[in-house]
């Protein structure tokens, strides 16, 4: 069989040969029209470029124009070729999740990529997404990243993953130094770094709180509740973390002697408004009315999060393959989610041997649910 050329698909498509290079280039100055004629004569013709890098950018124009599969075959072709090019194998782990929805096939496909190549930052933020994804342990993790600290730093989104991984390890005070040194450009929409932030320093806090140290555990909540300018997120008309901060702030104000102060921060947390969407939240209101003897409401929240933890368990699941990379739930997280909401409703009516049962469930499930371990470490 005679290979098709360049030469050969221009003839075809009646165009220029810099026009059918322009469009295998993915360059924008072709006209829609136009490209779709040349990519026509490509695939009728089989055209198979010889070289690894025209068959990854081949490969990389068929995933734009929605051929997945044959965007694939390209870049295994590449890969086949010469498999040091770290953009092919980070292509083919990218295509393997979002199309395959294989994740140990994408992950082997980012190391190898991370392997060839540990100067770009993009390629720990997807590994490390997929890590998560795939319920790989938080030290795994976080050694790769510190690893490859120098790195790491260079995006904002990298980093954040390491701080991410140093909270769900117990590093509290070395991920609250990163965030409180450095400055964050977050993208619109995006708040995840101040989640992070209140993490840290609530289970800072809660470990002085545990050991007696109350003022270092005021201290901390008291921080929770702040909104730093150097992580670029600002206040939200209603903030869904604000309950469980004022809730601990109360219990370190209780701890101090200050019952009046305590109180405030405890009706605060109780009473705040439209929270029905937030099954922690709802969780630390059910504890503040506790707090301020208001029982029956406590009950009622408490029921009301048994049976929505029962009502996801008893819903089938899928992954949102169309979300943004790294942002997808799996079936398996989502149990997680069901069973530590599930959890937090056992707690909330003093069931404690069933609570830590279910944060058992879902951290088992889910090894990146930084609450789960927490209360399934508190509720022993």
């Amino acid at each position: 069989m005679v290979k098709s050329t360049i030469r050969d698909i221009a003839a075809a498509a009646n165009v220029s040969r810099q026009t059918v290079s322009r469009v295998l280039n993915d360059r924008p100055d072709v006209a829609r029209e136009t490209r779709q004629r040349v990519w026509q004569v490509i695939e009728q013709l089989g055209y198979q470029p010889s070289d690894i890098a025209a068959r990854t950018t081949l490969g990389t124009c068929y995933q734009k124009v929605d051929q997945p599969e044959q965007a694939i075959k390209h870049w295994e072709q590449s890969r086949k070729i010469d498999d040091s090019f770290a953009i092919v194998h980070r292509n083919l782990g990218w295509a393997y999740y979002r199309t395959q929805h294989d994740v140990p096939k994408a992950i082997t496909s980012y190391e190898k990529a991370v392997a060839c190549n540990d100067e770009d930052p993009r390629f720990f933020v997807e590994l490390d997404s997929l890590y998560e994804t795939g319920n790989v342990s938080p030290e795994k993790r976080l050694a790769l990243l510190q690893q490859n600290h120098e790195t790491v730093t260079k995006r904002n989104d990298s980093f954040l993953r390491e701080i991410m991984c140093l909270v769900l390890v117990g590093r509290y005070d070395q991920a609250i130094d990163f965030l409180a040194n450095n400055h964050f450009h977050v993208r619109e929409g995006g708040g995840e770094i101040h989640d992070v932030y209140v993490d840290a320093h609530l289970l800072r806090g809660i470990g002085y709180l545990d050991a007696g140290q109350f003022k270092q555990a005021l201290k901390h909540f008291q921080a929770a509740s702040e909104y730093p300018e150097n992580l670029s997120v600002g206040r939200p008309k209603n903030d869904p973390r604000a309950p469980q901060v004022a809730y601990y702030i109360g219990a370190a104000c209780e701890a101090l002697g200050d019952t009046e102060k305590a109180a405030e921060f405890f009706t605060k947390a109780a009473d705040r408004q439209g929270t029905s969407r937030w099954p922690q939240t709802r969780f630390y209101q059910a504890l503040a009315c506790r707090k301020l003897a208001r029982n029956d409401d406590a009950d009622r929240i408490s029921g009301e999060l048994i049976e929505a933890g029962n009502d996801a368990l008893a819903k089938d699941t899928a992954p949102d393959f169309f979300a943004k990379f790294g942002e997808q739930q799996t079936p398996q997280a989502q149990k997680a989610s069901a069973h530590y909401t599930l959890g937090l409703g056992y707690l909330g009516k003093g069931l404690r041997d069933k609570a830590r049962a279910e944060f058992e469930k879902a951290v088992q499930l889910n090894l990146s649910h930084v609450w789960a371990k927490a209360w399934w470490a508190q509720s022993g």
